[in-house]
């Protein structure tokens, strides 16, 4: 953990209050500054709003008194916290990312104003976790205090990095963690053109869950503080995480795992969890 603020999106819906209450424990609890930040932006012509005209002035005040009151609604709820609300003019998600390049943690809710019934992830909060370039937790779900921190691992670069990361945020909170690897029922040959006759996928499972264990095993030593458990399943890797995610406090994700392109800034796991979860999600980043 280093000393970086976490940094929570708030827009005054029921979704982004959650999370920023969820922040500001995440803030207290890591004896780090918490950043509020408020972005707003008008329909309205812009030259209304133009810098220094009385309408932008007015509406720069209206939103530093509703940054101000939420700022207080977050020192509340996590006191002693060092807690600073700002509100910018700007499109929220550009707002966050901009802020997101001193975070140590950004923090987002769910749905924000412009989301559409029946729509799981904001629009906001999915540009954020898919581009920032700091951790990012979507707050979701109900966390289970005296549950785990989930981790889902295949192997992949990012999915070590989740498994650092899951093993910190353990250690933060004084709980285990629990680290979820699956193979899909289909898994084929190690290679393309192996003999089928010598080819065995229950042994092929088999040493990807002992290979998985292994890591985890090895990650574990670096924090001796930390109770873990490990768990090689067959089967969908969303649906494992998010059915496991119901007694867990937070479930941790890679950005990418083996079958993300080099391109893809955000893997289909991690993405799919966001919207099926039961409690926080945190995407690692490096």
């Amino acid at each position: 953990m280093n000393e970086s603020p976490v940094v929570v999106g708030v827009d005054g819906t029921a979704h982004s209050l959650v999370a920023m209450r969820w922040a500001a424990a995440e803030a207290a609890r890591r004896r780090v500054p918490l950043r509020v930040v408020l972005a707003y932006h008008w329909r309205a012509p812009w030259s209304a709003f133009a810098p220094g005209t009385e309408l932008a002035h007015t509406a720069q005040e209206l939103a530093d008194i509703q940054a101000d009151a939420f700022g207080r609604e977050a020192a509340a709820a996590a006191p002693g916290a060092d807690v600073h609300a700002t509100a910018t003019l700007g499109r929220p998600a550009e707002t966050l990312l901009a802020a997101a390049a001193s975070a140590g943690l950004l923090v987002v809710g769910t749905r924000g104003r412009r989301t559409t019934t029946g729509t799981v992830l904001g629009s906001v909060s999915q540009q954020v976790a898919t581009h920032a370039t700091c951790p990012v937790a979507v707050v979701r779900g109900r966390a289970k205090p005296d549950g785990p921190v989930l981790v889902g691992f295949d192997g992949s670069e990012p999915a070590r990095l989740a498994l650092e990361l899951a093993f910190l945020e353990a250690a933060v909170r004084g709980c285990g963690v629990s680290a979820v690897r699956t193979v899909d029922t289909s898994v084929g040959p190690p290679a393309i053109g192996a003999p089928p006759l010598l080819f065995d996928a229950a042994e092929v499972r088999r040493a990807l869950f002992e290979e998985a264990a292994e890591e985890v095993a090895t990650t574990a030593v670096r924090h001796p503080g930390v109770a873990w458990d490990f768990h090689g399943l067959t089967g969908d890797a969303i649906g494992a995480l998010a059915r496991r995610s119901r007694q867990a406090q937070l479930v941790v994700v890679g950005n990418r795992g083996h079958g993300g392109f080099a391109g893809l800034l955000l893997g289909s796991v991690s993405l799919r969890l966001l919207h099926r979860a039961d409690c926080p999600v945190l995407i690692a980043r490096a």
